[in-house]
């Protein structure tokens, strides 16, 4: 399979950020990225609309945040969490930070995030990191990824969500599950003690779920609703 040209993982990135706007899963704030080498990733400015997103608001910058593509354009001000995961993890090549409701409002309270939702149980154990403020610093970036570990994602307390993934579909995937799941969960909460998926039930569930035709299938499904 060839690989993707520059431009069309541009063109994935903005298709990415817009349809988690859509679905309330980022605010003005979120930020996506693809890794473009080594050194260097694309990531949305942080000044731009995320809702009406262009590849134009797509910047190329280094693991210390400075434009390498010509232009004065400045990245958003976390982007040490993308910066810091790319260090860490050679085989990770796409950066998903969010902002969702129903995840924020259990780490606010304290509550941990079960598999309440077959594809959650390919999340990893969704650890949280027990700090609301901005992860705008190396050293804050260092931390994030420290508790991240090897996860798909890591939780951050009455803030949001990062999610890490071989590519950009696998990591939309994985900001979609999360959520998804919060959602779940926190709704089922309303009526009683959710139902979560025993270690054997979420080992079945991987099995079956680690796939990319699913992880298609699902931005699919999100894409159908900004076109």
């Amino acid at each position: 399979m060839s690989q993707p040209s520059q431009q069309q993982i541009k063109q994935d990135l903005v298709d990415a950020i817009r349809m988690l706007e859509r679905a309330e899963y980022i605010d003005h704030n979120g930020h996506c990225s693809a890794r473009r080498d080594a050194n260097t990733f694309y990531i949305n400015s942080g000044a731009s609309m995320r809702g009406s997103l262009t590849v134009e608001d797509i910047v190329t910058v280094d693991l210390d945040g400075k434009p390498v593509d010509g232009s004065n354009v400045k990245p958003p001000l976390e982007f040490p969490i993308h910066a810091e995961v790319y260090r860490a993890r050679p085989k990770v090549n796409a950066v998903f930070h969010t902002h969702p409701q129903w995840s924020t409002y259990l780490t606010m309270c304290g509550v941990k995030q079960k598999v309440v939702y077959a594809q959650a149980s390919v999340l990893g154990d969704m650890p949280v990191m027990n700090s609301p403020m901005s992860v705008n610093t190396r050293e804050m970036g260092e931390k994030m990824i420290g508790i991240m570990g090897e996860n798909p994602v890591v939780l951050l307390k009455a803030h949001g969500v990062v999610a890490a993934g071989e590519n950009i579909l696998e990591t939309f995937a994985y900001a979609a599950y999360v959520e998804e799941n919060a959602r779940r969960q926190y709704m089922a909460m309303q009526v009683g003690d959710p139902y979560e998926f025993s270690a054997e039930e979420q080992e079945q569930c991987r099995i079956k779920l680690r796939s990319p035709s699913l992880y298609k299938k699902t931005w699919d499904h999100y894409r159908s609703k900004i076109v």
